[in-house]
């Protein structure tokens, strides 16, 4: 049966649409436990790639450990998740100092980013029987990268705190998510509806400010257009991902990390992060933790530069905060 199940779910894939994988590489994907040295990592601190699963799409991840962490350690952990538009490399560091805190801490690469796979499209019409839940058969396929979609990346991070909570050596119920820029406003509704999570960190979050007007979006114009011809035709599939992209400035007009805030159980602390030159976002900030019933603290650094003490500095206020509350 079990390998009955793993044929049906193979996918052929003709005329060139996918690269075809050799033994090798199918052998290399698998690896979980490949050293990874990108980063110059704090003394005792050790990293490895790793693989987990998003909607069936294969993402990338980065497991960070510290000094003589074993499958016995029941040690804290917390998934770092990058910006808008960046991929798992771009808070490698943060994750490093979480581990030389004592931290377990996953970076992770977002579905259509960097390392991840992205989003499988079948090009012409495929015969589907829904007396079967799978099925097998030749296909063409479009792969879609670089899409902006919050939802998407929130069930990402989702999914790769099921991975971190299965990792041997992490405490399953001591765990927590920290997100820079857009993915600060994406720690915010996962902390609100996902009961796993004991502690959050958003570090200059994007989101919006009290006066934010609580409407449903309605779009017109262009984009009204743009997305029925999709709806239709799916005329825009091929279009690059991206900020000036459709798709991204609808889901963008959809999302609102702010309505959140009174929906994070008071059992949640939530610590916010902002640069002391970023005005917006110190009023968003301070409007924002005075909306939660749970514990919350603001701290303000000076503008960061990657690899400064100003880093440091942010790294520890976030470690603290989680090894507290962890």
């Amino acid at each position: 049966m079990k390998n009955l199940l793993i044929r049906l779910l193979i996918l052929v894939v003709t005329a060139g649409s996918i690269i075809p994988v050799t033994k090798s590489q199918t052998r290399s994907s698998r690896t979980r436990r490949t050293l990874v040295t990108s980063t110059v990592l704090p003394a005792g601190v050790s990293a490895r790639d790793v693989t987990f699963f998003s909607e069936g799409v294969q993402c990338y991840g980065k497991l960070f450990t510290p000094a003589e962490f074993n499958a016995d350690s029941k040690a804290p952990a917390v998934i770092v998740a990058p910006g808008w538009g960046e991929i798992a490399s771009s808070v490698e560091p943060i994750a490093a100092g979480f581990a030389a805190s004592g931290l377990v801490a996953m970076t992770i690469d977002y579905r259509g980013w960097g390392k991840s796979g992205g989003f499988l499209q079948t090009v012409d019409a495929v015969k589907t029987d829904d007396r079967l839940r799978f099925s097998q058969m030749t296909a063409r396929i479009r792969i879609r990268r670089k899409r902006l979609i919050p939802q998407h990346q929130i069930l990402d991070i989702r999914n790769a705190l099921y991975f971190l909570q299965g990792e041997p050596g992490v405490a399953r119920t001591r765990v927590g998510v920290w997100g820079t820029g857009m993915a600060g406003g994406h720690v915010i509704v996962i902390a609100a509806t996902d009961s796993r999570v004991k502690a959050a960190v958003a570090d200059s979050p994007v989101i919006e400010c009290k006066d934010a007007s609580r409407k449903a979006s309605s779009p017109t114009g262009a984009m009204l257009k743009a997305e029925q011809r999709r709806a239709r035709s799916d005329a825009e599939t091929g279009i690059p991902g991206g900020l000036n992209d459709v798709e991204s400035k609808l889901a963008l007009n959809e999302y609102h990390p702010f309505w959140y805030l009174e929906q994070v159980p008071k059992e949640t602390p939530v610590l916010f992060v902002y640069k002391e030159t970023d005005l917006k976002s110190r009023d968003c900030v301070e409007a924002a933790s005075k909306r939660l019933s749970a514990p919350a603290d603001v701290v303000r650094t000076a503008a960061e530069v990657r690899g400064s003490k100003t880093m440091d500095a942010t790294i520890k206020a976030a470690a603290d905060w989680f090894l507290k509350h962890l």
